[in-house]
């Protein structure tokens, strides 16, 4: 056993290995694998197959700054979008505590205690000072 596994770290010496990009190809792969259990599809059979070579073929290259310029893309496009749904997340969560808005200079979100009618406010990323009405 020993010996196999000094091979297969030889083997990977000098290949990129898994990432996150990876991770979520193989999520994707699973789940289009149990849609499949219902469906039936052989296109969705190939689909499972190409994005499972995929990962494979992205674990196994040798050229690592092209995978880790693939997975920086990624995990970026991936924060923007979790990041969106953490706010969406937050503004329900906080609905009938706090509002949410954008002040108008910097684009910053500001979180404000629920209070009706004109507030001043004061802008903490930028310093800008401006009023908003806020009616309900």
């Amino acid at each position: 056993m020993r010996n196999f596994i000094k091979k297969a770290a030889q083997f990977m010496q000098g290949r990129y290995g898994h990432d996150k990009l990876n991770t979520f190809i193989w999520i994707v792969a699973a789940v289009i694998y149990l849609i499949n259990l219902f469906v039936r599809s052989p296109i969705l059979v190939i689909l499972i197959l190409v994005l499972g070579a995929l990962a494979v073929f992205r674990s196994l290259s040798t050229n690592i700054n092209k995978r880790l310029y693939e997975n920086n893309r990624f995990v970026n496009i991936y924060t923007a979008v979790a990041d969106f749904f953490k706010r969406q997340y937050m503004k329900v969560r906080d609905f009938k505590t706090h509002r949410y808005l954008r002040c108008p200079h910097c684009k910053a979100q500001l979180r404000l205690k629920k209070r009706t009618g004109v507030q001043h406010i004061h802008c903490p990323k930028c310093g800008t000072d401006f009023k908003k009405n806020i009616l309900f």
